[in-house]
């Protein structure tokens, strides 16, 4: 009994740092959005070990480190419960047998003065990212969507892991590397709906190429015309007519006129592009 005992654990110890996360995310049920909140500050912990870290290398000192580096050696309200987040994760750990050691202990909330305000007016800001309106809503339906796998996925992982024979354990495999591709995706779309901001229709100027506008152009050397829309990274489908700004139609095209004339580097060479209209 004791050796299948230390098979389960080491088994469950062999979890990445972001399968872990994913565990313990799909048995925590808050409200009013606590969730994705508490999700943030987890996934912070896990760019800070490595998402593909195991979570049973996790030693008490890597945890000290990280509470000293969250902290700057000071307290503040957002450490304060970034930290906490941590913890309850780490505490977690240990109780459900993913970490050997009860590493929560390690993590030590220090409470004291915020840090200078020129500090925070140095901090980078992130970058913001256009949507529009029909592809903020395919955003949020997604990561409900898939927030809402973590729980049975979570499941799968603890019944794989029950398995004594853990040489060739291929459902647990296949359930970690799930969990791991959906909480990338959902880190993802997280830190998109974080920056991004709904284009107004109303406010595009004019016959100029934005975020949301609709396109149609013509090869200058063919005279075949084609039609698309220029959204964000995150909205493109080129098979639906859907374009991306960073493409090298988008990036021709964008905050250009009608009537104007731009060249595109494809695969196939260079294409001259004439704008016919922009609505």
């Amino acid at each position: 009994m004791g050796e299948g005992i230390n098979t389960l654990n080491e088994v469950t110890q062999s979890l990445t740092v972001l399968a872990a996360v994913g565990v313990y995310a799909g048995s925590i049920k808050t409200k009013n959005g606590q969730q994705t909140d508490a999700h943030k500050q987890l996934l912070r912990f896990v760019n800070w070990c490595g998402a593909d870290r195991m979570i049973g290398e996790i030693a008490p000192s890597d945890i000290g480190d990280y509470g000293e580096q969250s902290t700057g050696g000071s307290g503040g309200a957002q450490s304060v419960e970034r930290l906490q987040e941590v913890k309850k994760f780490l505490a977690f750990a240990k109780k459900e047998g993913l970490t050997e050691h009860n590493l929560a202990q390690h993590l030590r909330i220090r409470k004291g003065r915020s840090r200078a305000k020129s500090d925070s007016n140095n901090s980078m800001k992130p970058t913001v990212i256009e949507l529009t309106s029909e592809g903020q809503k395919s955003l949020v339906a997604e990561v409900e969507g898939l927030k809402a796998e973590r729980a049975p996925i979570a499941a799968q992982i603890r019944h794989a892991a029950a398995d004594k024979d853990v040489r060739e354990n291929v459902p647990l495999e296949a359930a970690r590397e799930h969990l791991g591709q959906v909480e990338s995706r959902i880190q993802e779309i997280d830190s998109t709906l974080a920056v991004s901001v709904i284009v107004d229709p109303s406010q595009r100027k004019k016959s100029v190429v934005q975020v949301g506008s609709k396109v149609r152009l013509k090869d200058v050397a063919t005279g075949k015309e084609i039609r698309y829309i220029v959204v964000s990274v995150s909205e493109a489908k080129p098979l639906d007519g859907k374009i991306s700004v960073e493409s090298p139609v988008g990036k021709a095209v964008i905050q250009r006129r009608e009537g104007q004339e731009v060249n595109v580097q494809t695969p196939r060479g260079k294409i001259r592009y004439k704008i016919l209209k922009v609505t």
